[in-house]
């Protein structure tokens, strides 16, 4: 691996590169930088321990992990508050087309009457859903309990050549969020997506770090992926 300086361009010796943290000092011009998009793709990389995030749990299984992500946060409550205000909006709205027998009125309500069944649902999942995450020598798993949501798979430890993390932006009119999400690379490098939706970036790379030390996968760049201190 060699690397340069991104201001001078003058090559760094061994000696000024910290691979722990993968930050570079150039002695020629004092500049510090990290150099991770230096890196090839497929080339080993040395990187930090994450801690264990706050709602996950690790459990040890007989033939290998289990990651266990609780899905309750604030933003659960800032939802709730939305729910009650729409779903109470819902039922004025139906009572007075019920009693007015307004079924005009009733009947354009079902749209609005559906989402606020859909959040509704979210809410208590958000209350009460764990995503279970289990590590085998054979295959990885992944389900959500205990109530139904999709995302439920399962894949051959044998089709896992590399773990990594992505960042994925939601965009409105006034602002971005973003959410993250745990990829692998199949034996034939193909990119799948393995557990999308995670609220904080540490909480991908801590479950990417898990399947990598619980299958002895050696961790190397992949192009675009989230970069873990």
């Amino acid at each position: 691996m060699d690397v340069t300086c991104k201001r001078c361009q003058k090559p760094i010796p061994a000696s000024d590169i910290n691979l722990d943290s993968n930050i570079a000092k150039c002695a020629n011009c004092n500049a510090v930088f990290d150099f991770r998009d230096q890196l090839s793709v497929g080339q080993a990389i040395a990187r930090g321990t994450v801690e264990s995030p706050k709602g996950i749990e690790l459990q040890s299984t007989m033939d290998g992990l289990e990651i266990v992500r609780r899905w309750y946060s604030p933003k659960v409550l800032a939802l709730l508050v939305f729910c009650i205000f729409w779903d109470g909006f819902m039922v004025v709205w139906f009572s007075i087309a019920i009693a007015q027998q307004q079924w005009a009125m009733a009947l354009f309500g079902t749209i609005h009457g559906a989402i606020g069944v859909g959040i509704t649902y979210l809410v208590v999942c958000g209350f009460v859903n764990r995503t279970y995450i289990r590590i085998s020598f054979n295959d990885i798993s992944i389900r959500h309990q205990p109530l139904p949501w999709p995302g439920k798979k399962r894949v051959p430890v044998g089709d896992i050549k590399q773990v990594f993390c992505k960042s994925k932006g939601h965009h409105n009119k006034n602002s971005t969020s973003y959410t993250y999400e745990v990829h692998y690379l199949d034996s034939a490098d193909k990119e799948n997506k393995l557990l999308p939706g995670l609220e904080k970036p540490e909480q991908a790379l801590y479950i990417e770090q898990e399947i990598e030390k619980t299958l002895g996968i050696v961790d190397v760049a992949v192009g675009g992926e989230l970069p873990r201190g």
